[in-house]
């Protein structure tokens, strides 16, 4: 993880949290890597609102610390984190700046225009809704934090039968879907999807 490599050199002990863990896949492989990488000085931290999330991350990777909080009231002390994950989850800056030590970092990861484009072109059809953008995001994040870089990472992500149905309800693309919607995606069969994603990398 590059954007963590000027925290190491400062410092001999890291404090990582994942704001939106979900299932903690993501913040599981990232310490994997770290550790991989020879970074052993590290408690990292997974937080989600949902209960089933977290129960399902405390039973299938046991090294991470894991709770269920909101972001708008997050049980940890101030400046207590020297790096913030927030991958395609909601944020609250206001809570991010407070747990963020003074020389921590935010990686937020936000979709891309392509992002699952394969199944936002029938949302977006069926709902007469605009192409997405992510403006108001991106200058959301730089109105509260110092951007240091945002790296675009696209490829695609081919699938199978069994995904697709839990892959909908990762997002926001299955809310008020009627079971006629989820007849009309099953049948069509998807190969693959497209991943579209920009990483952003901030400081306070």
């Amino acid at each position: 993880m590059k954007f963590m490599k000027p925290l190491f050199d400062q410092k001999s002990h890291l404090y990582l949290l994942d704001a939106g863990c979900g299932e903690g896949t993501h913040l599981s492989h990232i310490q994997d890597k770290l550790t991989w990488k020879g970074i052993t000085e590290l408690t990292s931290v997974g937080m989600d609102l949902s209960k089933e999330g977290i129960m399902a991350a405390a039973k299938e990777y046991p090294h991470p610390l894991w709770c269920v909080a909101d972001l708008a009231h997050c049980p940890f002390s101030n400046q207590q984190f020297d790096g913030v994950l927030n991958i395609l989850s909601p944020s609250n800056y206001a809570e991010f700046t407070r747990i963020l030590s003074e020389d921590g970092c935010v990686l937020k990861v936000i979709p891309e225009q392509y992002y699952l484009r394969e199944l936002r072109c029938l949302y977006e059809q069926k709902k007469n809704t605009p192409a997405y953008s992510n403006d108001n995001i991106l200058s959301r994040f730089k109105d509260h934090f110092k951007l240091l870089s945002a790296e675009r990472v696209t490829y695609r992500f081919m699938l199978n039968a069994d995904l697709l149905k839990p892959l909908l309800h990762m997002t926001p693309l299955s809310w008020g879907a009627t079971e006629a919607d989820w007849q009309r995606v099953q049948e069509i069969n998807l190969p693959y999807v497209t991943v579209d994603l920009l990483i952003l990398c901030g400081k306070k």
